[in-house]
Formats: C-alpha cells, sequence, structure tokens
C-alpha cells in the first residue's frame, strides 16, 4: 500500500532589519541555473564561499515530508515454471541528498553544515547527505512471469534562502542571497512515508528465449 503524502504547514523567518537595511549594497541571485555576468557570481561559487564569508546564514520558509518517486530495487526474478514460484529478493538502495541548483552536497561541506543545523532546529528532524536501507524480501511470481520490487523512498525537503556577508566587496556587493534554495533527503523520521511493492508482468517473449522458458 502506497502512503499518502504528508505535509507540514509552511513555517516563514523574516529577514533581520540589518539584512534589510543592507539590500542598498546587496544583490540577489535565484536558486536555478542560468548564465551569469561577469560581474556577478555563479550560486555554486556563493556556496563555496559559505566558509570563508564573515556571515553565512540559511533561513528556513518551509518544510514537507513526502514519498520519492517509484524505483525499482535488487534484481527481477523470472518464473519459467508453472506453479507459482517464490522468489527471494535482496536489495540495497542509497539515498543521496540532492538541490535545486544542481550543487554536489558532501557532509563536509560548510554551506550544506550551515543548512542541516537551521533546517534542524527549525523543524526538529533530522538530515543526513546519505543513506542506505537493505533489506531481503520473498515475493510470488505468478507462471510465465517476471516479478521485480520497486520502492518510494521516505524523504524530505526543506526550501529557504542564503544570506552572505563579506568584509570586502565581492563580485562589487558586500552581502549577496541565493534565493528558493531548496534540498532533498531521506527522511528516518517519516518511516511511514515509504514502501516497497511487489509488480510483476508477463514475460516477453525476448525474455523467455533468455531464461530458456
Amino acid at each position: 500500500m502506497r502512503f499518502a503524502l504528508r505535509t507540514t504547514p509552511t513555517r516563514r523567518l523574516a529577514r533581520s532589519a540589518g539584512a534589510v537595511a543592507a539590500l542598498a549594497l546587496g544583490a540577489s541571485l535565484m536558486a536555478a541555473p542560468q548564465s551569469y555576468a561577469a560581474n556577478s557570481p555563479t550560486i555554486a561559487e556563493l556556496l563555496q564561499r559559505c566558509g570563508s564569508a564573515d556571515v553565512c546564514k540559511f533561513h528556513p520558509q518551509s518544510y514537507t515530508a513526502y514519498t520519492g518517486p517509484a524505483h525499482v530495487i535488487g534484481t527481477p526474478a523470472y518464473n519459467c515454471a508453472h506453479e507459482i514460484n517464490p522468489s527471494t529478493v535482496s536489495w540495497s538502495d542509497t539515498t543521496s541528498a540532492t538541490n535545486t541548483v544542481g550543487v554536489s552536497i558532501e557532509a563536509s561541506m560548510e554551506f550544506w553544515k550551515v543548512y542541516k543545523v537551521s533546517v534542524e532546529a527549525s523543524y526538529s528532524h533530522s538530515w543526513t547527505t546519505s543513506h542506505t536501507d537493505t533489506d531481503t524480501k520473498t515475493v510470488n511470481i505468478r507462471p510465465g512471469y517476471k516479478g521485480w520490487l520497486e520502492r518510494g523512498t521516505a524523504k524530505q525537503k526543506a526550501k529557504g534562502w542564503y544570506e552572505f556577508h563579506f568584509g570586502k566587496r565581492y563580485y562589487g556587493h558586500y552581502i549577496w542571497y541565493i534565493n528558493n534554495y531548496q534540498a532533498a533527503a531521506w527522511d528516518g523520521d517519516h518511516p511511514n512515508n515509504g514502501y516497497v511493492t511487489m509488480k510483476d508482468r508477463p514475460m516477453t517473449s525476448a525474455e523467455r528465449a533468455a531464461h530458456h522458458c
């Protein structure tokens, strides 16, 4: 059974008066792939400066727990017999953290540490860059059928904006913002949002030949 998605209420944080006052000397980047002029940093460049900037903050605005898209796990099994055939399928599935700006995420990256601490404090849910689940399941495959397992992973995502302050002008500004930044990762706090289910269908003629049916 696929579990219904569950969404928590959106929570918003107001920008500080100091940040608003600094807008005259600041600039903003939308968190989406795009072309940049020579006088504007890329989002990746800004994120990489998180550890060296005078201020690097993430301001969460919304959180959602949900079910990730269905995907095949384990190795499909084929039943060439004339009776239902119980087959054991072992699987391992890794869920890695991703974001909407196309920048790879590693636990050691300062911008991820800032994101993680802020989001965990705001929504009281743990975050990790990578998580692996393993299990073994017995599936009953009908005669002449191919059977496989599909999984929808329990996931979570949080959206907000980054704020950067520099002691010297960086690309002409002391303050930069990355708006609409969103990251998603495995959700161990809402396991019921995930599922594993069996699927099957009749084998094709090519599959029958390949498995000597």
